[in-house]
């Protein structure tokens, strides 16, 4: 998909600098080359951002899952106390946890401790 995906930006990048002069001038190729370039630098930035959350996410649900104590906010969160819900990516109370009971916890918000 990705060299699908490559291919077309190539052949479009090429239809615009290879266009007569009549239909396109200079000038509006480079502001088009500069917008074009401009938001693959957007895609791959937020790429990177999202790969690097989900990296942390999996480190921290592997750290929970192996019995690690991880710290949200002013909690402390661990298996006893707490059960991982995948489908919000959060933590909420085990029913042996009276005290935390209607809390939701990010996975975004904890760091090991």
């Amino acid at each position: 998909m990705q060299l699908l995906l490559f291919i077309a930006i190539v052949l479009l990048l090429s239809a615009f600098w290879y266009a007569k002069k009549e239909v396109l001038s200079t000038r509006t190729k480079l502001l088009l080359l500069g917008c074009i370039l401009m938001t693959i630098v957007a895609g791959a930035f937020y790429e990177w951002n999202v790969a690097q959350k989900s990296a942390h996410n999996r480190a921290m649900l592997n750290a929970f899952k192996q019995g690690k104590t991880l710290v949200c906010g002013q909690r402390e969160v661990h298996q006893k106390d707490f059960i991982f819900v995948s489908g919000t990516m959060s933590f909420i109370p085990s029913d042996t946890n009276k005290n935390d009971k209607g809390v939701v916890i990010d996975i975004f918000t904890c760091n090991l401790k």
